[in-house]
């Protein structure tokens, strides 16, 4: 059990990010740039296993995962968008088919998600989340909920915090 802890926190993470990369919001609320966020307050957030390859835009430090994504501002004015996500493939969980929806209200600069995926190996997942901006530093919770067939399901909570690091490198 402890095994599929780590890998649902892994999960969650590389669908938090695929959720801030591919989410919007008005124009002006959230600042376009680079953000970095990790998360926080996880029992279930463990350090990866030696060996293991990270994506680039993720690394590991005592405070947790840490995860950099920049928004750019052509992601900054739709409101709400639902997407197909590519497949994930988890060796624990089999290949996912991943549908994703993020919705921004403007008006607080908060920014709403919610991932839903089902497992080759019969499980499904659901991610929710919500991040609040403040100017330069954001805050945010996310709560998944992971069932296997024959199984009770399983919900975790994160805490999130992030700040502002500075503008997009150039591509």
């Amino acid at each position: 059990m402890r095994a599929a802890a780590a890998v649902w926190a892994t999960v969650i993470l590389i669908l938090v990010t695929e959720a801030w990369v591919c989410a919007a919001s008005a124009e002006g609320a959230i600042d376009p740039g680079k953000w970095e966020f990790w998360t926080v307050e996880s029992p279930t957030m463990q350090k990866p296993p030696p060996g293991r390859q990270l994506p680039a835009y993720m690394q590991w430090r005592p405070e947790g995962m840490i995860t950099r994504v920049c928004l750019p501002e052509t992601k900054l004015n739709i409101p709400h968008v639902h997407k197909r996500l590519p497949a994930i493939v988890n060796r624990n969980l089999g290949t996912g088919s991943c549908d994703m929806d993020t919705t921004t209200d403007a008006t607080t600069a908060t920014r709403r998600m919610s991932i839903n995926c089902a497992w080759l190996s019969g499980a499904t997942s659901r991610v929710e989340g919500v991040m609040h901006f403040h100017g330069d530093t954001l805050d945010g919770t996310t709560v998944g909920r992971l069932s296997f067939p024959n199984k009770p399901p399983t919900e975790y909570s994160s805490v999130l915090k992030g700040r502002y690091v500075g503008r997009c490198d150039a591509r």
